[in-house]
C-alpha cells in the first residue's frame, strides 16, 4: 500500500501538471478585463464626440440663422446696387445661405436675380456640394413650386459650378423638357397674381436651351482630367 507520503507527493505532482493551464488561463481573464475597458473607453469617446459635434453643428446653424435674418431683410428691400453686397454676405455662411438664396431668386424681384446667383457662387465656394444639391433639388422639382426663371439660374449654376454629380439629373430634365408644353411644365410663370399662372412658350424654350448647355458643359468637364481649374477660373488665379 502507498505511504501518506507518496500520495502527497502524487498529488504535488498533479498539481504542478495543471498549474501553467490556470496560469494562462488566468492571464486570459486579466487580458479580456483590460480589454473591455478599453472597447468600453473607444466605444464611449466615439459616442460623446459624435453628440459634441451635433450639439456644436446645431448652435453654428442657429447662429447663422439669426445672422442671416437681417441680411436677408436688407437683401429684399435693397436697390439693384446694394443687393449684391447682401447676397455677398449671405453667400459667406456657406450651406446655410443656399436655400435662402433660391427663395431670394423665387421671390422674383426685378434686379435681384444677378445677386442672388452671385451669392449662390460665393456659398459653393465654400460648401460646393450642397449647393449644388440644392440646385439640383430645383430642377428635380415636378410640382411647379418654383417659376420658370428659378429654373433656369439653377440650370445656369450647376453648369457654371461643374455640378457633375447632376449629369443624370439634367438628363432627365431634359428629356421632361422636351416633351413638355406650357401647361404641363415643372416650373410656373412669373406672374403670381395669376389663378393659372403656365409659363410662355418662349420661356419653356428659354429653360430648355438653358438646361442642354449645362448639360453639354457638364459632360465637357466630366471628360477632362481633374486639375482643379475650375475653381481658379472663377477667382482669376492659376492653378
Amino acid at each position: 500500500m502507498p505511504s501518506v507520503a507518496d500520495r502527497l507527493a502524487a498529488i504535488e505532482k498533479r498539481l504542478d501538471e495543471l498549474k501553467p493551464g490556470k496560469d494562462r488561463w488566468d492571464k486570459f481573464e486579466k487580458l479580456s478585463v483590460a480589454l473591455w475597458a478599453v472597447v468600453t473607453y473607444l466605444v464611449s469617446v466615439l459616442v460623446t464626440g459624435r453628440i459634441e459635434t451635433a450639439l456644436k453643428e446645431r448652435e453654428l446653424h442657429l447662429e447663422n440663422v439669426k445672422d442671416m435674418q437681417e441680411i436677408m431683410v436688407q437683401f429684399h428691400s435693397a436697390t439693384d446696387q446694394t443687393a449684391m453686397s447682401s447676397a455677398l454676405a449671405l453667400g459667406a455662411h456657406g450651406r446655410y445661405a443656399a436655400v435662402p438664396l433660391i427663395q431670394e431668386l423665387q421671390a422674383g424681384v426685378v434686379g435681384h436675380r444677378p445677386a442672388a446667383e452671385a451669392g449662390l457662387r460665393a456659398a459653393a465656394a465654400i460648401d460646393h456640394d450642397v449647393v449644388c444639391r440644392q440646385l439640383s433639388g430645383v430642377i428635380d422639382n415636378r410640382t411647379r413650386l418654383y417659376q420658370f426663371e428659378v429654373h433656369e439660374s439653377a440650370a445656369r449654376l450647376l453648369a457654371d459650378l461643374e455640378c457633375v454629380g447632376a449629369i443624370d439629373g439634367l438628363t432627365q430634365y431634359k428629356e421632361r423638357l422636351a416633351g413638355a408644353t406650357p401647361a404641363t411644365a415643372p416650373f410656373t410663370g412669373v406672374n403670381f397674381m395669376a389663378s393659372r399662372n403656365d409659363p410662355a412658350a418662349a420661356d419653356l424654350d428659354r429653360v430648355r436651351t438653358q438646361a442642354e448647355a449645362a448639360l453639354t458643359a457638364l459632360r465637357s468637364v466630366k471628360s477632362e482630367p481633374d486639375t482643379g481649374a475650375g475653381w481658379h477660373r472663377w477667382f482669376g488665379g492659376s492653378p
